[in-house]
């Protein structure tokens, strides 16, 4: 069955916008609307405001503008046809996408399937008199029996799953595609005498394994799969699908560099945890972290590696509007041995005093600096004034000036100067707004009221107009297309009708969030139409001028001189 707009608008209808918001965000009603923290930027004053009348959303700061479906879409992580199934299921609607074209991952059921059946496979390896060696060397290391049920910890042997898949009539190619099998002077198992640690997809779906040694005979502590069509470790998070109900509860993620931290971690009662995939963090995996919560603190390893691992994913997160806070164990230590070492309440004490994100940048400028070489004191007090400079408390400001003063005695009043300059730089640095002409402010303002008016619409129909910005021409074509479909433009429902054109729904939300009156009169939706034909015509006159520069012909330049002079009398 195909999805038409009006099962689309039926679903929107079925819930209110308030109610499904309230469920991820803290609401406040203040007048007709009611207002939110934003969560998709680092914001500490609510700047979100949620209309139940218009049944949308925009937040005043970083523009983030929709209706329920884009809402969670954004909050989520998932596509427009998942938010769709997620609020029919709140409301109880009967949505059959079994014959979609939007139905996902239906090509690739065979990978699934074989990482199925690898899983249980070497589950059940684990249990047999061929496992008795690996069991042991799991319990050594605190394993429970629950804990290897729960990661579905399992062991490979030797060329076994091979012939098991080969037996279920799979082919070589999707054998070796799926990375189980390897092809090197014949087909067998990529993992042997391995630890197998299942890796799953955001929905908890197996789709690669990692294989540790438990003997000393092989130099590869480590073996991953590789990466697949349904495998990509910069899309995914270790542990992710145990661990987002929890982060929601608790208002808090942790994120930990192995998955063997996640493990030790979720044994001493700590679930809240995710691990990256021992690669740099990738912009998906921070929007992932962002989608469990806005409260994120970082413990990654306490050696050089893990500092730059640190700095490096603190970055991908500010730039999406998170400010994460750190975790640094001591001795080098990641948190499974400092966990082993010092016990689980004092790894709880620096989860409940974790340093600031700045605070941590300033540590590990200090440990770098020698304070009795006055170019390293120079260089140190300039790299603070850069981290600093963004700060907005002046608490927290005056706080990190005397903090710099103790450590270089530099005065608190020539750290202050050198701040206030390095503000005064940026603010000169600082990219200029550029303002609208006068084609593009009228082409703006017709398309706000034509959707609020279905008469301005109307008005533009009989007096059409040549728009100066394509994706704006392409916009209006698909606001009077709608509305010749529709008796009226509901921007809550045409939200859902732009929801696979990325780029005009990123135009309409800049129009719908424009702060003009909603009031118009008829001469000033003409003015409009009246400044943008004559934008049509300078275009005309230009294109011309060009054409007559280039011809040679002496009675056809006369003929385009004719044209450009009949086009300016117009203007």
């Amino acid at each position: 069955m195909e999805i038409n707009d009006d099962k689309i608008s039926e679903i929107r209808k079925s819930v209110n916008i308030v109610d499904v918001i309230s469920e991820y965000i803290p609401l406040e009603r203040k007048g007709r609307n009611y207002f939110a923290v934003c969560p998709f930027h680092d914001d500490h004053n609510p700047s979100m405001s949620i209309s139940p009348e218009k049944q949308i959303y925009t937040c005043f700061v970083c523009g983030a503008h929709g209706n329920v479906f884009n809402f969670l879409m954004d909050y989520e992580n998932i596509t427009f046809l998942e938010a769709l199934k997620l609020v029919a299921n709140k409301v109880g609607i009967y949505l059959d996408v079994s014959k979609n074209p939007n139905k996902i991952k239906d090509k690739f059921d065979d990978l699934y399937n074989i990482y199925d059946i690898a899983n249980k496979y070497y589950q059940n390896n684990l249990h047999t008199k061929d496992g008795v060696e690996a069991l042991n060397y799991l319990k050594n290391r605190g394993f429970t029996d629950e804990t290897i049920k729960t990661f579905g910890v399992g062991l490979s042997t030797n060329n076994q799953i091979t012939k098991l898949l080969k037996a279920k009539k799979y082919s070589d190619d999707i054998l070796i595609k799926s990375g189980i099998v390897s092809n090197n002077n014949g087909l067998h198992d990529t993992f042997i005498n391995r630890i197998m640690f299942p890796l799953s997809d955001l929905d908890g779906k197996v789709i690669g394994f990692s294989g540790r040694i438990y003997k000393t005979d092989d130099s590869s502590k480590y073996v991953n799969s590789k990466e697949s069509d349904i495998f990509k470790k910069g899309k995914i998070l270790y542990n992710y699908h145990r661990a987002k109900e929890e982060c929601r509860k608790k208002k808090c993620v942790v994120v930990v560099e192995g998955f063997m931290d996640v493990i030790a971690l979720h044994m001493v009662g700590i679930y809240n945890v995710v691990a990256t995939m021992g690669t740099a963090v990738t912009n998906e995996q921070a929007k992932l972290l962002k989608r469990l919560s806005t409260n994120i603190i970082l413990c990654f390893d306490g050696d050089e590696a893990g500092n730059k691992a640190t700095l490096s994913c603190s970055k991908e997160l500010e730039s999406i509007g998170i400010v994460p806070k750190i975790i640094r164990l001591p001795d080098n230590c990641d948190p499974d041995e400092f966990t082993k070492k010092y016990g689980v309440d004092e790894f709880n004490n620096y989860l409940l005093n974790p340093k600031s994100l700045l605070d941590y940048k300033l540590d590990e400028l200090k440990k770098q600096t020698n304070f009795s070489n006055s170019d390293e004191v120079s260089k140190y007090l300039k790299d603070a004034i850069i981290e600093l400079s963004s700060v907005t408390d002046p608490i927290v400001k005056e706080i990190i000036i005397k903090r710099l003063s103790d450590d270089t005695n530099i005065s608190m009043s020539t750290i202050s100067g050198m701040l206030k300059n390095k503000k005064n730089v940026a603010k000169t640095e600082k990219k200029q707004i550029i303002k609208l002409n006068k084609y593009e402010k009228s082409e703006r303002e017709l398309i706000f009221y034509m959707i609020r008016y279905p008469e301005v619409i109307k008005i533009y129909k009989n007096n059409k107009c040549y728009f100066p910005t394509q994706e704006f021409r392409y916009l209006v074509n698909e606001i009077v297309h709608y509305c010749d479909k529709n008796s009226e433009l509901i921007v809550a429902d045409f939200l859902s009708y732009l929801s696979d054109k990325k780029e005009l729904l990123n135009a309409f939300n800049v129009i719908d969030t424009m702060e003009i009156s909603d009031n118009y009169t008829y001469e000033q939706i003409m003015d409009y139409i009246n400044e943008l034909n004559e934008f049509s015509i300078k275009v005309q006159i230009e294109r011309l001028m060009n054409e007559f520069k280039k011809e040679t012909d002496s009675l056809k330049k006369i003929e385009i001189a004719k044209e450009i002079q009949d086009l300016k009398v117009r203007v």
